[in-house]
């Protein structure tokens, strides 16, 4: 048996060894024909290593392409390579652009530890920056800003000086993306790049915008004054700027506008209040129509960010616009909720009524992450309102009874929130919050009876309690809970209710029968209950020596007070808990027992007034529960995370006196009202509204065509000029010239007869006789030629609906779809 496993075991070795031959040879094979795909070179570079350095030096250039990809798959499954830097190197030149690229991402990979021999690359580089060709300059400058040697750091700078000025946008939105890296490799060439970033703000290109932006935010983020002749340009150029573009765009507006503009009327602003009542700069305008449309941007960063500015600089009757955006980022991922929920948090504490209609939408769901369940809890906590909170209260009530203990501890904070500002449903909260306190799980009754406490304390339950229940039966209830609670903190709680609430007409008949029975099991109680046992023993005998209705009833009972006290604290100096001791020994020097610490008393009669301070009441001991949070610009890493984070810059407060008379460049065709254009940047470049088509309007004559033809031609110019790019400006200008050649020539074949017809008819009219003579044949021509014009202009109207109709995009159509109606 054992030999017959012992071969069975050879033969699967020897299978196993033949199907990694096998495998191999059929890779082979694939290359030897041209059948290669990516796959196969990642998964069996690392056993074709040593053939890299002979296929790197032979003379073609496809054993180059695949030494080349073997080492980028190595690279990416965590091999080191960096042996083979000299042979790659030899490579820079070879004049297959593919080729090329690939040894740009190797040297980007391990320059750095090889700078002595990045450096023979860079004579290279520099006369690549010369090229012809943009894609090879652009891949030139790249990789020399990219390679992190201090010793070419004027040499990349001169190169980003040409290129900054280069024909192509590409490769001028890659001088500027070298700009931020070489500040990194010495910042003492920030001067230098100062003075080229001020040379390229002039950018039109929205290719390049962007890029021009994050560079000067690197250089020079506090030179706002650099912002003032280009802003209105920047505001009309956000609808066409790529997506990360949009973003740097957003950001660096928004820190300009906080400078230079005056303060909107948000925190005075009521509820009622229409965000066309709030008077705003032109400029302040400006801004934020053109930010709102980024609201509806396929990308989450572009919509915080929109969203972000639209909070830090608009109205807050105008914040309802931030809202659905929010929620619709919310809902797309679990990263985006854990980021944008942050936001949602602030948005919702400034300006709640904003997501009342979305509180559906901030449910607890049961694939939700545990920071995701929190941050959903604590804006339902914000969205508490008389027209949220029955729908609210019955949900976060299921969520007490789930399985989640992280969960039910929010949704009894939710509870706590709606009985404090709906006096409706006080009650019935305070009710679900003593069920809760008998819960199992020690932190959900914590958690509640830490929201009775509060709820006794700040005057809620007084003020909303019914005719029929007075404070002392809702006392008499929460002393009852002892009985049931079994967790420290929530006993903790209860005996400190007793105690905050002393001079009452509980304290007076039930305050020292509470103290008795907590006594008796003093050794068995927890830490945070010993505590407050010490607490209340100390506040009743210091009211004996008052005076009150308590100091009157206790008088009766001073001697047993003063045993229990003595008791209590006997217990205490024993403790096994250091705090415990610790609590006693200073309770006791603040307030001494009588029989004990006469010396004490003689010695410092004023001790009991220090105590009676110390110990607070239960107003000040509600104020001391609140402390403010700190607030961080919406959006930031910051927020997220809740402390301040390493390279954070708050916003700019707002100026008490925003300059006059600034030039802020040409002025901007004000928008139209109606749907705004949604932002597609970064399919085509264009947004929505960017073909300038419209609706036209409405007229109180139907019957006048000529009005209405009118009126559509007014909207369609109004609504074309601020939004039309340089291409769809272009593409009107040539279709305007067609037009008119077309028309000409038209008319000219009207006259000039057979000639002029065969060359503006198309296909159908140039089979027409023009030998033949006489007047009857040119009259039947030429209604031949209108006939057939006739139908191409149905023709093309047709096909343009069609085309409009099926486009997913609202726009002109492209050069190659109409250029046959044109010819």
């Amino acid at each position: 048996m054992a030999e017959y496993l012992s071969r069975a075991m050879a033969f699967a070795q020897d299978a196993a060894k033949l199907s990694v031959r096998l495998s191999e040879g059929l890779v082979d094979n694939a290359l030897e024909f041209g059948l290669d795909t990516p796959g196969s070179f990642y998964d069996n570079a690392e056993y074709k290593l040593g053939q890299v350095r002979t296929e790197l030096n032979s003379g073609t250039e496809k054993e180059k392409l695949t030494a080349m990809k073997r080492l980028l798959a190595c690279v990416a499954k965590g091999h080191d390579v960096s042996e083979y830097f000299a042979d790659v190197v030899k490579n820079v030149a070879t004049g297959s652009l593919e080729v090329r690229r690939l040894v740009y991402m190797y040297l980007l990979r391990y320059a750095e530890q090889e700078q002595d021999l990045a450096l023979l690359s860079v004579n290279t580089f520099q006369r690549d920056v010369a090229d012809t060709d943009a894609v090879i300059r652009a891949m030139a400058l790249r990789v020399m800003s990219s390679i992190r040697v201090p010793a070419i750091g004027t040499i990349v700078v001169l190169a980003v000086r040409r290129l900054s000025t280069d024909a192509s946008a590409h490769v001028r939105r890659t001088a500027a993306m070298a700009v931020p890296k070489l500040l990194r490799l010495d910042s003492a060439l920030r001067e230098e790049l100062e003075e080229v970033v001020s040379g390229m703000l002039g950018e039109i290109s929205p290719l390049a915008v962007g890029a021009v932006v994050r560079a000067f935010c690197a250089v020079s983020p506090q030179r706002l004054a650099c912002v003032h002749t280009h802003f209105r340009r920047w505001c009309a150029q956000l609808g066409d700027a790529d997506e990360w573009g949009q973003l740097e765009l957003v950001r660096l507006l928004t820190a300009y506008a906080r400078t230079q503009f005056a303060q909107p009327d948000s925190e005075g602003s009521s509820s009622s209040e229409q965000p066309g009542n709030v008077q705003l700069d032109p400029d302040h305008a400006l801004l934020l129509g053109a930010v709102e449309p980024l609201l509806n941007s396929r990308n989450r960063a572009v919509v915080a960010g929109a969203a972000a500015a639209v909070c830090h600089l608009a109205p807050a009757a105008h914040l309802s616009v931030v809202a659905r955006p929010l929620v619709r980022v919310m809902r797309s991922s679990r990263e985006a909720a854990h980021v944008v929920l942050a936001s949602i948090l602030l948005v919702a504490q400034r300006r709640p009524s904003v997501f009342y209609p979305h509180v559906r939408s901030f449910f607890v769901a049961a694939a939700d992450t545990p920071f995701v369940r929190r941050m959903k809890l604590n804006v339902l906590s914000e969205l508490v309102a008389p027209e949220t909170a029955p729908l609210m209260v019955r949900e976060v009530a299921a969520y007490t009874q789930g399985s989640q203990e992280d969960v039910a501890v929010g949704a009894v904070s939710v509870l706590l929130r709606c009985a404090q500002h709906v006096q409706e449903s006080t009650i019935d909260c305070l009710q679900s919050l003593l069920l809760l306190s008998s819960d199992v799980r020690a932190a959900v009754s914590a958690a509640a009876m830490r929201a009775v406490h509060i709820l006794l304390v700040d005057g809620t339950v007084r003020d909303a309690r019914p005719a029929q229940m007075t404070l002392y039966d809702m006392l008499c209830v929460v002393a009852r809970t002892l009985d049931t609670c079994k967790g420290d903190v929530a006993r903790a709680h209860v005996i400190s209710v007793v105690g905050e609430f002393a001079e009452s007409r509980f304290g007076c008949q039930h305050s020292l029968d509470v103290l008795r029975s907590s006594v008796r099991a003093f050794r068995d109680e927890g830490e945070q209950t010993r505590m407050q046992i010490l607490e209340l023993s100390t506040r009743l005998s210091l009211r004996v020596q008052g005076e009150g209705a308590l100091a009157d009833a206790l008088r009766e009972h001073t001697s047993f007070l003063s045993k229990v006290h003595a008791h209590v604290f006997t217990l205490a100096r024993y403790d096994v808990s250091y705090e415990v001791r610790d609590r006693a020994r200073s309770l006791r020097g603040l307030c001494p027992l009588p029989g004990y610490d006469d010396a004490l008393v003689e010695a410092a009669p004023h001790v009991l007034a220090i105590a009676s301070e110390l110990l607070g009441s239960a107003e000040s001991l509600a104020a001391a529960r609140t402390r403010p949070e700190p607030e961080f610009t919406l959006g930031s890493l910051s927020l997220t995370v809740g402390r301040k984070m390493r390279g954070y810059e708050p916003l700019p407060d707002w100026p008490a006196q925003p300059p006059q008379n600034v030039d802020r460049g040409p002025a901007v065709v004000a928008v139209a009202s109606g749907p705004q254009p949604i932002a597609v940047a970064g399919i085509s470049g264009r947004t929505r509204a960017d073909a300038g088509y419209a609706t036209p309007r409405s007229t109180a004559d139907d019957e006048d065509l000529d009005a209405f033809l009118d009126s559509a031609e007014d909207d369609a110019t109004v609504l074309k000029a601020p939004f039309l790019p340089p291409a769809a400006v272009v593409f009107e200008q040539a279709l305007e010239s067609s037009s008119d050649e077309y028309s000409d020539s038209d008319s000219e074949s009207e006259v000039s007869g057979s000639e002029s017809v065969g060359s503006n008819s198309g296909s159908e009219s140039s089979g027409l006789d023009s030998d033949e003579s006489g007047e009857h044949d040119k009259a039947d021509k030429t209604v031949e030629i209108e006939k057939i014009n006739e139908t191409k202009d149905s023709e093309t109207l047709d096909a343009d609906k069609d085309a409009e109709e099926t486009s997913p995009f609202i726009g002109p159509p492209d050069f190659e779809g109409t250029s046959k109606y044109w010819q």
